[in-house]
């Protein structure tokens, strides 16, 4: 039953994401990616809500998985990178949270980076 809820969490996460991205491309009139933004920061806010709750005991582990790996899950990763730099924060690791952070934002853009490139190799190849 656990795998429906996060089948389902993942499904309207990722139609919120959809639509947070609709409405606010309707709201500029430049590419500026504000949905991004949006979803992110509403992200980080709901993933603290859920383990607040799941920690208070107010929220069961099965709904606590459904909504936070499900729909936030789908909705954005971002919240949980923020949670879990936040985590080793908490726990005094500040050296491991600076690294943490750095080693998802520089790596993460250095993937991309050679991401976009293989691309553009394989569609030169391919006579794209």
């Amino acid at each position: 039953m656990a795998i429906v809820g996060l089948m389902l969490g993942g499904a309207l996460g990722t139609l919120a994401r959809h639509l947070v991205t609709l409405a606010s491309q309707s709201l500029l009139t430049s590419s500026f990616p504000l949905g991004t933004i949006l979803v992110n920061v509403l992200g980080c806010y709901l993933i603290a809500l859920l383990t607040g709750l799941r920690h208070g005991g107010l929220l069961p582990p099965a709904w606590h998985f459904a909504l936070g790996t499900g729909f936030l899950g789908a909705f954005t990763t971002f919240s949980t990178f923020a949670l879990e730099g936040h985590a080793l924060g908490q726990e005094g690791a500040w050296n491991h949270a600076t690294l943490y952070v750095l080693a998802n934002l520089v790596l993460g853009y250095l993937a991309l980076v050679l991401g976009r490139a293989a691309a553009a190799r394989l569609a030169s190849a391919a006579g794209a």
